[in-house]
C-alpha cells in the first residue's frame, strides 16, 4: 500500500564528496517499508522544475525515520542535497516489489555494487533484527565512492572490494569476494539454504548470472537500477526484458525493482 506523505527532514549529511545521506521522519512509509522498496521524491514543491519525481531506494528504516542515499548528478539531486532539518519533502511510497524472504534463508549473502548498496544495507539490518545470519559485501571503484560514512557501524562489519588498490580492502570486484565465500560454504557442506541478494548496475547483474549457476542456492534475487518516470507503472518508461509476465517486458517500478536474478535479460554487450 503506497501513500503520499509530507516527510520532515531530520538530518542531511554529505557522506562523500558527491554522495549524500538524508534522514526523514516519515512514520506512514516507515511502518510499511520493506527491504528493496523505494520512494518517489518530489524535489521542489510547489514548483515544477524539475518536473518529475526522483526514485530513491530506501536505505534504512529506524523507527519512524527512513534514510535515502544518492549521488549528486544533476539539478534535482543537487536541490535535494540542500534541504535542511525541519524542511518538508513530499514522498510517494513505499513503492515496488521487495526482496523475498519466505521461506527464510539459513544464510544470506548480500552484495551491493556502488550506489546499489543502500537497499542491501536495509536488508542486512532487517535480517539481523530478526536474528537471521546475514553477510554484507560492498564493491565500489574506491573508498571515495562508498555510500557509507567511515564511522558507520555497518561499514565495520562489511567485506569491501575496491577496483582501485588501497585502503586495505580487496582489490578487484565484489563478485570475487562472493565467489570465495560461496566456494568455502560448498566445501564445508554448508551451502544448502543459502540465498544471494544483490543490487547494483547491469555489469554486476551480468557477473552474477555467470557466477551463480555453479552453486545450488535457495534463491538469488537482484534489485535493478533503472530510470523511472512515474514510479507506479503508468508511463512504461522503466521496462526491462524479463520472464514472469504476460509479455516479454516487465516494469521495474511495479513488477520490481526486485526480480529473480535469472529471470531478467541483461542488455547486450555486458
Amino acid at each position: 500500500m503506497k501513500t503520499l506523505e509530507n516527510a520532515t527532514v531530520v538530518a542531511n549529511n554529505p557522506i562523500r564528496e558527491t554522495i549524500v545521506s538524508l534522514w526523514l521522519r516519515a512514520p506512514l512509509i516507515a511502518a510499511r517499508a520493506q527491504p528493496g522498496q523505494f520512494v518517489h521524491v518530489r524535489i521542489a514543491p510547489p514548483a515544477f522544475q524539475p518536473l518529475l519525481r526522483r526514485p530513491l531506494s530506501i536505505g534504512r528504516v529506524h523507527g519512524e525515520t527512513i534514510e535515502l542515499v544518492w549521488r549528486i548528478v544533476g539539478q534535482g539531486t543537487e536541490m535535494l542535497a540542500h534541504v535542511r532539518p525541519g524542511d518538508s519533502v513530499d514522498l510517494l511510497g513505499p513503492l515496488g516489489h521487495p526482496f523475498s524472504l519466505d521461506p527464510p534463508a539459513e544464510k544470506s549473502l548480500l552484495v551491493g555494487g556502488g550506489l546499489g548498496a543502500p537497499p542491501i544495507v536495509f536488508l542486512h539490518e532487517y535480517l539481523k533484527s530478526l536474528g537471521h545470519d546475514s553477510e554484507l559485501m560492498i564493491g565500489t571503484r574506491s573508498r571515495a565512492d562508498l555510500p557509507l560514512a567511515d564511522d558507520d557501524p555497518v561499514l565495520q562489519e562489511s567485506a569491501l572490494a575496491f577496483e582501485l588498490p588501497g585502503d586495505g580492502a580487496h582489490t578487484g570486484l565484489v563478485t570475487d569476494l562472493l565467489a570465495e565465500r560461496l566456494s568455502k560454504l560448498r566445501d564445508e557442506g554448508a551451502l544448502a539454504g543459502t540465498a544471494v541478494y544483490a543490487c547494483g548496475p547491469w555489469g554486476l547483474v551480468a557477473a552474477l548470472q555467470r557466477l551463480l549457476p555453479r552453486f545450488n542456492l535457495l534463491r538469488a534475487e537482484v534489485s535493478l537500477e533503472q530510470q523511472m518516470g512515474c514510479g507506479v507503472g503508468v508511463c512504461q518508461g522503466c521496462a526491462v526484458v524479463a520472464e514472469g509476465g504476460p509479455t516479454p517486458y516487465r516494469l521495474t517500478c511495479s513488477d520490481g525493482p526486485v526480480f529473480d536474478l535469472f529471470a531478467v535479460e541483461v542488455p547486450g554487450g555486458l
